[in-house]
């Protein structure tokens, strides 16, 4: 709700032509009851422009969350998969979809390549100690995650998140 309802400053929204986050699709609250799940999600993960994956040490364990990432960054790139991780260390919680990164190499003998070369995936970091601290630093990296849907710079955002802030104080 918080990525729906935000406001995108006026420079920003000029630079990237939008003046507001489209809905966003949350496969738990908006998929119909059907016996088959993959047509639904894989039209979402279509038209979405990007993916937005919890990441805990659970995450691994599941078949279908494996499937819909990999089905969007044959989509839409690797570069479009944002990382939230709510939980445990990142090399435990993170995909290998995430951690890794298909490059082709030219061999001496001229044959291509492929192999799996190591990245450092980038992560909005929302573990806390109490639910205080992680409804805070939600609202901090919620600004990262934006940074990185509009290509803009998180500075940017949060200076104009302060600001926005401190006029409401004013006005109260």
């Amino acid at each position: 709700k918080q990525l729906e309802t935000f406001k995108i400053p006026k420079k920003i929204a000029a630079k990237c032509k939008k003046k507001r986050i489209n809905r966003i699709f949350r496969d738990k609250d908006e998929l119909p009851i059907t016996s088959n799940l993959a047509d639904p999600i894989l039209n979402a993960l279509r038209v979405s422009e990007f993916l937005i994956v919890i990441c805990s040490p659970r995450l691994k364990e599941s078949l279908w969350c494996k499937r819909e990432i990999e089905n969007f960054i044959e989509m839409h790139g690797q570069d479009k998969v944002l990382a939230v991780l709510i939980e445990g260390e990142p090399g435990e919680s993170f995909p290998q979809e995430l951690l890794y990164r298909d490059k082709t190499i030219t061999m001496e003998n001229g044959e291509a390549k492929v192999i799996k070369e190591p990245v450092e995936p980038l992560a909005a970091d929302v573990r806390g100690k109490n639910k205080k601290e992680v409804k805070k630093l939600i609202k901090t990296e919620m600004l990262r995650l934006l940074a990185s849907m509009l290509q803009c710079n998180y500075d940017d955002l949060k200076q104009r998140h302060k600001e926005r802030r401190m006029h409401r104080i004013l006005a109260l």
